[in-house]
């Protein structure tokens, strides 16, 4: 797909909507590399990142998206929070609780494959928000649980490393049924869509970032990021 442009405090920004990667690429056992925001070019580069995995996330409308699942190299990653989209630039887990929690996860670039796997629910990020600001923020729960999975795709790690051989091969085999669950649900959203049944509406996701002049001490400010 060619690149589109959007509008973002005063400038035009690049951005694409990117496509997945096979779960079996390479990439995906590839460590990312330290985002940096030295130079223009770099800035800009972010800025692309940025807004690339914040429309494929919304796109796609997963919980969450690590850069090398596009086939990108750099320590990134989309968390989809509900009613808005926060960028994590180079995040690292700096504390998290001691008593595990066990949650059902899936994954964008297997689709239908889902484990159950036992996380912290309680962590505490740090990373830099798309100006390079640095933030610190606590998260827990689902969301926790899935910055986590996130986090472990930008070490290079896929969930499937954290389940046994044989819960793994008892969890392939629901992956048809899975998928065609979500068939059958998909379709019964265009169903309800063409014939104007009322369906829930969620308010636009949006990405969070550090004002540029007088930030709150480990506080984002939000803007409205329109999806698609």
């Amino acid at each position: 797909m060619s690149k589109m442009v959007k509008y973002y405090k005063g400038d035009l920004v690049e951005y694409e909507i990117l496509k997945l990667v096979d779960f079996y690429d390479p990439i995906l056992r590839q460590p990312t590399v330290p985002v940096k925001f030295d130079t223009l070019e770099e800035q800009k580069r972010v800025a692309y990142l940025s807004f690339s995995l914040c429309e494929t996330l919304g796109e796609l409308q997963g919980l969450g998206l690590s850069a090398n699942q596009v086939g990108l190299k750099e320590r990134i990653c989309a968390i989809n929070m509900g009613s808005e989209i926060w960028v994590l630039i180079n995040p690292e887990i700096i504390e998290k609780s001691e008593t595990p929690t066990e949650y059902g996860e899936g994954c964008l670039s297997y689709p239908g494959l889902y484990l159950k796997l036992k996380r912290p629910d309680h962590i505490k990020v740090k990373f830099q928000a798309i100006g390079g600001q640095v933030v610190e923020h606590e998260f827990d729960g689902l969301t926790a649980v899935c910055i986590q999975h996130e986090i472990d795709h930008l070490d290079g790690i896929v969930y499937t490393d954290k389940i046994s051989p044989i819960k793994l091969e008892q969890a392939k085999r629901k992956v048809k049924q899975n998928l065609k669950k979500m068939r059958a649900y998909a379709s019964q959203q265009a169903q309800a869509l063409e014939t104007q049944e009322q369906i829930p509406q969620v308010e636009e996701p949006k990405i969070s970032i550090l004002p540029a002049a007088q930030p709150q001490k480990n506080k984002p400010e939000k803007f409205v990021y329109n999806v698609g």
